[in-house]
């Protein structure tokens, strides 16, 4: 007798969101603790970056940006936490990072999506949201955000919905795209113009006030970026490891010529085609590190259910999350195919090696320099 799996069972309602949980935190423990980030990248400095305007605030109270054009709810949040170090500001994002999870568990329900329990595992374990749930950074909490807004909007609670990607917005400024989506989901909705407007203004005056600080000091200075040279090499192998391996990628491509099921007129498929295109044209225009693509994961997964026959579904789930663990080098050297540990296995010792060390060295540096700079404020005001 042929083994039938339960895909659509609702991961999000007990009993089985403790067994979530459990799984979750489990495979989260064994990173929080190393440092606030692995530091094997040029683009790591970003988490120091973070950690300094967190601690200026905190023990200096003086607002610096971490980078511009500034995350000013993650800096003010991560103030209050530093003090615990990078236990505590990883633990947080841990925290958050199960909320987008089952954020986005909801959203499969109200969508009414099918496949929903594969799908949320993919969601929780997919290398790039696996990496990035330990570490100091906020692309988790920009998810965590965009998620709330989408779900907000997709029961009706507009207003609300524009607070949350306001929030979005605080941590990752380029949250703000997410209106247009959102608003195409309004107008399917026939939502009327008065709440749309409403809509709108809600997220304008809320941004304007989460990003005050920043405003204060910079004015509108802050809009600015100052993008880091890297390779193709390196976006290649970022997204190859973290998001979709050569076998996945593969496998993509074939059904998509010869298994594809485009659905018409689907306001869920729409949309979710909607923001994957936005952020690939964004990362086309500005290629870097995969996490950059963390808000489109979890509507590339809907894209996929949809489009895609449910074997090819379960199969492109199962090369995703086996990324984390083992990787498959197309481009081995003497070899056709070379099997490698995976990214997050890797990321794992790289955090062993590098990540506590440097993080110690960093936060002892950071403290001579300012103790230094306050004793030499102190003798000139004297």
């Amino acid at each position: 007798m042929a083994l039938k799996l339960n895909l659509d069972i609702d991961l999000t309602r007990f009993p089985h969101i403790i067994y979530l949980l459990v799984i979750f935190v489990a495979s989260r423990l064994p990173f929080l603790d190393l440092g606030f980030s692995a530091f094997t990248s040029p683009t790591d400095s970003d988490v120091l970056a973070v950690v300094n305007s967190a601690y200026l605030l905190r023990y200096y109270h003086i607002y610096a940006v971490s980078r511009f054009p500034g995350s000013p709810f993650f800096e003010l949040y991560n103030s209050l936490l530093i003090g615990g170090g990078w236990l505590a500001t990883n633990t947080a994002t841990m925290i958050f990072s199960f909320f987008a999870v089952i954020l986005f568990g909801k959203i499969l329900n109200i969508l009414d999506i099918k496949n929903k329990s594969i799908l949320l595992i993919t969601f929780a374990f997919i290398p790039v949201i696996w990496i990035n749930s330990t570490i100091t950074m906020d692309y988790m909490w920009g998810l965590g955000f965009l998620l709330l807004a989408f779900y907000l909007a997709f029961a009706g609670k507009y207003n609300y919905s524009g607070i949350a990607l306001s929030f979005a917005i605080a941590c990752r400024l380029t949250s703000v795209v997410m209106i247009v989506p959102l608003l195409y989901w309004m107008l399917q909705k026939k939502a009327g113009m008065n709440r749309l407007y409403s809509f709108l203004g809600t997220t304008f005056f809320s941004s304007i006030i989460l990003f005050s600080p920043v405003l204060y000091k910079y004015g509108l200075g802050f809009l600015k970026y100052y993008p880091r040279e890297i390779t193709f090499t390196e976006v290649y192998y970022g997204f190859a490891t973290q998001i979709l391996n050569i076998p996945a990628m593969i496998i993509i491509l074939i059904s998509f010529l010869v298994a594809r099921n485009t659905p018409k007129k689907d306001p869920a498929f729409n949309l979710s085609l909607f923001v994957v295109l936005i952020y690939a044209l964004i990362f086309i225009y500005h290629p870097s590190k995969p996490a950059y693509l963390i808000p489109a994961i979890p509507w590339g997964l809907v894209l996929l259910n949809k489009t895609f026959p449910r074997m090819i579904v379960i199969f492109v789930c199962v090369l995703v999350v086996l990324n984390g663990i083992m990787y498959f080098d197309f481009q081995g050297s003497g070899e056709k195919i070379k099997l490698d540990s995976g990214s997050v296995l890797k990321n794992y010792e790289e955090r062993k090696m590098n990540g506590i060390n440097q993080s110690q060295e960093y936060l002892d540096s950071l403290d001579t320099f300012l103790k230094e700079e306050r004793s030499l404020q102190n003798n000139i005001s004297r």
